[in-house]
């Protein structure tokens, strides 16, 4: 159930304005609980991606959306009094589902300021805690897309001094995994690593996979490997541009159970955006976004092409008006799949390249989709893009499940806010203990892990990149999880 300062923000931000319809699919009713839905096979793992090496000036493509419109909430339209009823059209899950209803007028109300809080975990770092995780919460009955995390490798890449080699192609091949003769492609990010998962692919999880470098390369010895057993590669050495070239885009569920925090996450983004543009060395950094909502409303999803003035970046983050949702997931799928196609991202040999995904909501896995968040893994996978997760208030297990599988897959640290109205954004069900993270302001954590990722391009100490601290650190964990 919404917030009272959530319903009050949207009731007073919704305006009549035109209809705009998107349809990305249909939900399928047969998807029960426990039965996962399989991700359909990549349909191909060249290297070759939609990037542009021009700098993008940013701008909404396609045209700035809608706002307001479409079908819209129907338990917001409830708890606003319009209608009598909306248990029909509503599937949220049963953590939620006894609240009272709570009818309020659109009066004014004090803008809710409170910094946003955060903590994270890295799921690669306790890699078999992870895959016992995934087996009880898929015993619980809980629904994912299926992404087989068993089998991982971490191939690492190195020149011959030791330093890492960001950007390099990696091929996987063996019998099972190989199509056509033409052998999976991964790309390394920051720090040299790419991780390989054989299941992603259909292969088998206890098998052995060669390992060698592309783009080129091909007659460099290949490195066998256990499934399960982390390789080092040496490659030739790479110059990193300078200032290095950092693409970084914000994913954000746009629906109205996200109002409030969309409007604290407004000054969160613009405090990243200033500081991360402050880092020492200061990177070439653009930003962009996109946005999702649901079938039904205004818009599925929107995207703004990425831009290096910061200043427009910010105004346009600032038009940002979260509406709509019909139930508690969303499109996730579609969201994510245009956030990879769509903006101008630089060449991935040549840039590091993140995505922060905000959301309180799982994607829909029972509805068929052109592209399942499990192909946009691999995808991410093969242009070397690390994806983050911020899991907001109101997130369930399916929601952190989800996430966590993406964070893992592509080498990030999952991170939830951690002072919601129900204390930490993980699901009930969750492994996740107090004392397992630090909390920090939400931007301080953001530029510390971008700071990081810069960091590992050199591989040292001397080449770490600091960013001002402009928020008072805190490592007071929130109490009962």
């Amino acid at each position: 159930m919404l917030q009272r300062t959530q319903l009050q923000r949207l009731v007073a931000t919704v305006a009549g304005l035109t209809l705009m319809m998107a349809a990305c699919g249909s939900d399928d009713p047969e998807v029960g609980i426990g039965e996962g839905v399989a991700a359909s096979t990549p349909v191909s793992t060249d290297e070759t991606v939609p990037t542009t090496t021009a700098p993008a000036s940013g701008g909404w493509i396609d045209g700035e959306p809608e706002w307001s419109g479409g079908a819209g909430d129907p338990k917001l339209a409830a708890e606003s009094g319009v209608l009598e009823d909306a248990s029909s059209t509503r599937a949220e899950p049963a953590p939620f589902e006894d609240r009272p209803i709570d009818p309020i007028d659109p009066v004014d109300r004090p803008v809710d300021t409170t910094p946003l809080r955060a903590g994270s975990v890295d799921d690669n770092a306790d890699y078999q805690g992870f895959l016992d995780y995934l087996d009880r919460i898929k015993g619980l009955g809980v629904v994912t897309r299926n992404l087989d995390a068993a089998g991982r490798t971490i191939v690492n890449v190195v020149d011959e001094a030791g330093n890492p080699v960001p950007g390099a192609v990696v091929e996987a091949s063996s019998s099972t995994l190989t199509r056509d003769g033409v052998p999976i492609k991964l790309r390394t990010t920051a720090d040299g690593t790419v991780r390989f998962h054989p299941g992603f692919y259909g292969g088998s999880t206890d098998g052995t996979v060669d390992f060698g470098l592309g783009t080129g390369m091909s007659d460099m010895e290949l490195v066998s490997a256990a499934a399960g057993q982390n390789i080092t590669i040496v490659a030739p050495s790479t110059t990193i541009a300078a200032p290095v070239p950092l693409d970084v885009l914000f994913l954000l569920d746009a629906t109205g159970s996200m109002g409030d925090e969309i409007d604290r996450l407004k000054q969160t983004i613009d405090t990243v955006a200033d500081r991360v543009a402050s880092l020492d060395p200061a990177p070439d950094v653009r930003f962009a976004m996109t946005l999702y909502r649901d079938e039904g409303d205004a818009f599925v999803t929107a995207n703004y092409d990425f831009t290096s003035d910061v200043e427009q970046f910010r105004a346009a983050l600032a038009d940002v008006v979260a509406d709509g949702g019909g139930d508690y997931p969303e499109a996730l799928d579609e969201g994510l799949a245009d956030a990879l196609a769509k903006p101008t991202w630089r060449d991935p040999a040549e840039a590091i390249q993140l995505i922060f995904i905000v959301a309180d909501a799982p994607p829909q896995v029972g509805r068929q989709v052109a592209t399942p968040y499990t192909d946009s893994v691999v995808t991410a996978i093969e242009r070397g893009i690390k994806i983050f997760p911020v899991a907001s208030s109101e997130s369930d297990d399916q929601a952190e499940a989800v996430f966590r599988q993406l964070a893992q897959a592509t080498g990030a640290p999952f991170v939830f806010l951690s002072n919601g109205a129900g204390g930490a954004a993980t699901g009930r069900s969750t492994d996740i203990a107090s004392t397992d993270y630090e909390e920090l302001a939400l931007d301080e954590l953001v530029v510390r892990l971008i700071a990081e990722e810069l960091s590992a391009l050199s591989g040292s100490e001397a080449g770490t990149v600091t960013a001002p601290t402009t928020v008072v650190s805190a490592s007071t964990n929130p109490e009962g999880q």
